[in-house]
């Protein structure tokens, strides 16, 4: 496999390797299992489909670029979705699970050859429930427990993440808790985490109360601030040209009932025709710059509250 990239391992170093190959970590006793979680974001095109060596377990709609997968999760329960997406959901699925071995909360077996149940009882009794924030806490959860099974000798090996971000929102905020969690219990138990060094998972929060000196959240919080400021002086700033818009236009109506009267002014009308565009420049621009200030301050957010624990 030609399958190289930069990758981040975890708690360890930025490291540019194969993943096939003469590998760039410790390879343990025997056989090392080795896992790819694929997800839908971006990244998700940089897993190892043409390496044999891994297992590629996926989620959501089968991309294009998804030409190989052993495993398949599909945990919500269908029927308490609207039926339309529903009905459509079933037949996507049908579609790409004729390969793979699909893994359901609620099984429907004419959903693929191969439904399987997902073990719940068996993995909520050794981790519990907490932290399953999401399917992907569900499937690390799953590796892990075959991996290092309680009951005999178990040789550690690789969980690889591609396209799993996590980034903007609360909602990705309580599922990104709890695929952490699952993250750093592997790395505990011994074994490999590898997330592409671009991804947002890459980033480490800075522990609790450790973060009041970090001094990239503590500048963060610094150009927050003043973002904020510029943004609020913009906004008053535009509100006041939209006004000094409207006073023009009405000048303008003004002059139109002059005219009426067979008064010229067009020198006049010349002067306000200048101004008014001048205006709309400044509102235009105005408007950009927001957008753009607005765009920034959600970067800003979502790199502090990953850093944040």
């Amino acid at each position: 496999s030609v399958f190289e990239h930069y990758y981040f391992y975890s708690h360890l170093t930025f490291t540019k390797g194969s993943l096939s190959g003469s590998p760039s970590f410790k390879i343990y006793w025997g056989f090392m299992r080795q896992i790819a979680l694929v997800g839908t974001a971006e990244s998700g095109v940089d897993a190892p489909f043409n390496d044999p060596e891994y297992e590629i377990w996926g989620v959501s709609a089968r991309a294009p670029y998804v030409t190989r997968a052993d495993r398949w999760f599909e945990l919500h329960r269908l029927d308490g979705e609207p039926r339309e997406w529903v009905d459509n959901w079933r037949n996507i699925i049908k579609v790409f699970s004729h390969d793979l071995e699909l893994f359901m909360f609620y099984p429907e077996p004419d959903l693929g050859p191969k439904v399987t149940q997902y073990p719940i009882d068996r993995i909520t009794h050794r981790f519990g429930t907490y932290f399953m924030t999401s399917t992907f806490a569900w499937m690390i959860a799953l590796a892990i427990d075959e991996m290092c099974p309680l009951d005999e000798k178990w040789e550690p090996g690789e969980i690889a993440i591609f396209g799993v971000d996590m980034e903007y929102g609360t909602e990705y905020r309580q599922q990104r808790v709890g695929f952490r969690h699952f993250i750093d219990l592997a790395r505990i138990l011994g074994i490999t985490v590898t997330r592409l060094a671009s991804g947002g998972l890459s980033y480490e929060p800075i522990p609790y109360p450790l973060w009041q000196d970090d001094p990239l959240i503590n500048k963060l919080d610094q150009r927050t601030r003043g973002n904020q400021e510029k943004l609020g002086n913009m906004d008053a700033g535009i509100n006041s040209t939209h006004m000094m818009i409207a006073q023009n236009r009405g000048v303008f109506d003004e002059l139109d009932l002059f005219e009426k009267d067979g008064y010229s002014i067009e020198e006049r009308r010349a002067e306000l025709e200048e101004e008014y565009k001048a205006l709309m420049r400044t509102s235009s621009e105005t408007s950009k710059s927001i957008v753009s200030m607005e765009g920034a301050l959600e970067e800003q957010k979502w790199l502090r509250d990953y850093l944040s624990p």
